[in-house]
């Protein structure tokens, strides 16, 4: 039964969110336009209206997802570079691990990481989300080893930012294998370690 007229942009959140809901719990696989209508108490007719297919309903979940996992994080410009990066870290990680709905949103941004091995639409729309969460690091990247390229030699700016966003990825990863069970404080304590100056 369709719902009550709401705004469209209001309509396609709510049938985005009912896509979360049954990929959640049925995985990508099975996810079908009926299934999502009958999670949004809404018709597949408008459902179709608002996403012509499937795999247009597809990609807006995934972006969705990837705009609540990559954030466009900041850190005062007043800070040192190190410290700016350490925060922008920690937010990045706490971000991910605290939301009431971390896990759920990782298990299902994973499936879509899969699925992307053999949809080209999906594995860009993720490589683009990854790129732009590059260029939240990347600034600060720079002008740390700018300033200390006796800490960092032969270090460049993009190979430092690829392993941050590797240990970030990895440590999903792992909370979605442990059900949750990372230590997001040691990993930070670790990170800022390994940023930390020697001797």
């Amino acid at each position: 039964m369709p719902g009550k007229k709401v705004a469209e942009d209001q309509r396609r959140l709510q049938i985005i969110e009912a896509a979360f809901t049954v990929a959640s719990r049925e995985n990508l696989d099975h996810l079908t336009i009926r299934k999502v209508a009958d999670e949004a108490n809404l018709s597949t007719g408008l459902v179709f209206f608002h996403f012509k297919s499937k795999d247009a309903l597809l990609i807006a979940l995934l972006d969705w997802l990837l705009d609540g996992l990559f954030e466009m994080w900041e850190a005062p410009k007043n800070l040192p570079p190190r410290e700016r990066l350490l925060l922008l870290l920690s937010r990045d990680l706490r971000d991910a691990y605290y939301d009431n709905q971390a896990a759920t949103k990782l298990e299902v941004f994973f499936a879509f990481w899969t699925m992307g091995l053999h949809h080209p639409e999906i594995k860009e729309h993720i490589r683009q989300a990854i790129e732009r969460a590059k260029q939240v690091f990347f600034p600060t990247v720079c002008e740390l080893l700018q300033n200390e390229p006796e800490r960092f030699p032969g270090v460049t700016a993009e190979g430092l930012v690829t392993v941050i966003l590797g240990i970030a990825e990895g440590c999903a990863l792992e909370a979605l294998l442990t059900d949750g069970k990372v230590d997001i404080e040691q990993i930070l304590t670790a990170q800022r370690a390994l940023l930390s100056r020697s001797g």
